[in-house]
């Protein structure tokens, strides 16, 4: 976790938390709606003001004992854990409702933290709404400060004093050299439950119920020296199921899953061993391969998987591969989230893909391999034409890049294309990264020193198969 200052964001549900987090990091990172619960889990964001970086926290809302159901109380837990580790409280209430016997309960026990708060009024676009702040001094906080984090209105000054609140000492702890990793997969899965095990606390809301996980949640944490950034994400769900329900939170978390395959190295991908591989993975999988990230299957719930014996991994693990021939290339791994099994080798997997996807694989190497592989299995005639295939190269690093030189890259056969990512695959050991290739008429040749020097996460999402 980051040594910045923590700013948590508190309140009754629908009082506008989730706006102000997104006004203040100037960007939607946290799903928004008016509908109550949409916000559960401790979602933690780096922000900065005025050359002060603080991590900011947005919470879920407070409810009281006779609303608490099994879910609910998970949600209090994750709110009093993000109260506990803040350096400072941002209190929200909305000024057009006025103060609730909600605000007022849940009022007296952030007090009783003696932790430093100020109290904000949202939702106040009218100048008319403003007069009616003063009431909320009977909440013992303070003068409370009007602010609209629908419209940005006072949330400048609002910050403004939020660094002045903050300690002096606080400092990154390398975060930016971390190892990026999400876990994806269907709902109820396990992935909450895995990322609670990996961090060795209830960093987020488990629950049996599927959607659970709304938005994108980022922790970070070291493990044997290695730092990491480990994303939580919402269960990706069919996209006409989605539409079909009209449903916005649900679209929005699904946009944000894919944003945190995009900002991820590595993938891990969840299967339920209960219920095997099904289309919806092969969807998710296609999501990441056009990010350009490194995958890993993660066979979950391995602990209750019945009438299991010594042969059992090996014939899902067949299963999988008859999917797709690149399988062959991605690490399966068998895990119990829940009891910790072999989550240990799930880390040391993640550390081995992120480092063949950063690979300079080397110069003289791809040209050799590439001159042997073709002069044994030399490319045909297509439409009158022959295709020769001249010289090979790696133009990028994360993702892995290989540039093949042809006068008529239109009429590389596909199944020669996936020869040759067959063949280096093979010979360069690139377990779980996305080797792309491409074929080009003129190749401009990099040198293994340029590629250490400016690895290029970006690329054309065009390139290659």
């Amino acid at each position: 976790m980051s040594t910045f200052p923590i700013v948590c964001i508190v309140g009754r549900p629908n009082v506008g938390k989730s706006s102000l987090f997104n006004r203040i990091l100037g960007r939607r990172a946290a799903v928004v709606s008016d509908r109550e619960g949409v916000t559960r889990d401790r979602h933690y964001q780096e922000a900065e003001w005025q050359g002060t970086k603080f991590t900011l926290v947005d919470t879920g809302g407070f409810m009281t004992d006779e609303q608490i159901d099994v879910l609910a109380d998970s949600v209090r837990e994750q709110i009093f854990a993000a109260v506990n580790e803040a350096d400072l409280i941002l209190f929200m209430v909305d000024i057009r409702v006025g103060i609730t016997t909600l605000d007022q309960q849940f009022a007296k026990h952030i007090l009783k933290t003696e932790k430093p708060v100020i109290l904000v009024a949202n939702k106040s676009e009218e100048a008319a709404d403003r007069t009616e702040s003063f009431a909320f001094l009977k909440l013992g906080m303070g003068t409370p400060r009007t602010v609209s984090a629908l419209t940005g209105y006072a949330v400048l000054s609002l910050l403004d004093e939020v660094v002045l609140h903050l300690p002096k000492n606080g400092k990154a702890t390398g975060e930016d050299a971390a190892i990026s990793f999400a876990i994806l997969g269907r709902p109820n899965v396990g992935k909450s439950t895995l990322l609670n095990k990996i961090l060795g606390e209830e960093r987020v809301v488990v629950s049996d119920i599927p959607g659970t996980t709304r938005d994108s949640i980022d922790c970070y944490f070291k493990y044997n020296g290695v730092n990491f950034k480990v994303t939580d994400t919402a269960g990706l769900r069919k996209k006409a199921k989605v539409a079909k329900q009209k449903d916005e939170v649900e679209i929005f978390s699904n946009m944000r899953t894919i944003e945190s395959i995009r900002r991820s190295d590595v993938v891990v991908l969840l299967l339920d061993t209960t219920r095997g591989f099904e289309i919806q993975d092969l969807r998710i999988i296609t999501e990441i391969r056009k990010a350009g990230k490194g995958l890993i299957l993660a066979i979950n719930k391995w602990d209750i998987l019945e009438n299991k014996d010594s042969k059992s991994f090996d014939l899902i693990v067949k299963e999988i591969r008859e999917k797709d021939p690149l399988f062959e290339w991605v690490p399966v791994i068998s895990i119990s989230a829940l009891e910790g099994l072999r989550v240990h080798r799930l880390l040391q997997e993640i550390q081995t893909v992120y480092a063949n996807c950063k690979r300079v694989i080397g110069r003289e190497r791809v040209a050799e391999t590439f001159k042997t592989a073709t002069q044994r299995n030399p490319h045909h005639s297509r439409g009158g034409h022959s295709v020769p295939l001249k010289r090979a190269c790696q133009i990028l690093t994360n993702p892995p890049v290989i540039t093949v030189e042809t006068p008529y890259p239109d009429l590389v056969d596909e199944a020669y294309k996936r020869y040759l990512l067959k063949t280096f695959f093979e010979e360069f050991g690139l377990k779980g990264a996305p080797l792309r290739l491409n074929f080009d008429k003129n190749l401009r040749l990099r040198s293994d020193e340029d590629l250490e020097n400016h690895a290029n996460p970006i690329f054309n999402m065009n390139i290659g198969i």
